[in-house]
């Protein structure tokens, strides 16, 4: 029963750094893998970022009329985050969206307009 025990304990720490490790790496990464994990991170909060949509780098991946972005985002603070997602059809574009994410997973997107945003954040969108 005692090495039950151990054999539990010390499974539940290596499990745990395991997570914890995953967690780390997956924070600011964008493959798919990153950003399943980063759905149930609990290392990172849930917070808005605003893009500029680029409509040259867009790609329709499945031929279903989706387009995959990759932008750079900017949280309320100013800094970048690299961030990939799905547009339902092409986006208009340099149209502002604020993205709904927890690390590098986009919940949704809405457009924005300038009085919406930090002053500094649009001022580095329109500087790329």
């Amino acid at each position: 029963m005692r090495n039950l025990l151990k054999f539990l304990f010390i499974s539940v720490i290596v499990a745990g750094g395991m997570y914890l490790a995953v967690c780390i790496h997956a924070k600011d990464s964008t493959d798919q893998f990153s950003q399943a994990v980063n759905q149930y991170n609990f290392l990172v909060k849930r917070e808005p970022r605003y893009i500029k949509i680029d409509n040259t780098n867009a790609k329709d991946k499945d031929g279903y009329g989706n387009y995959y972005y990759n932008l750079t985002s900017y949280d309320d603070n100013g800094n970048p985050h690299e961030v990939e997602f799905m547009g339902m059809g092409k986006l208009k574009q340099n149209h502002y969206l604020q993205l709904d994410t927890k690390g590098s997973y986009v919940y949704s997107y809405k457009e924005v307009f300038k009085k919406d945003m930090p002053s500094d954040v649009y001022t580095k969108l329109n500087t790329q």
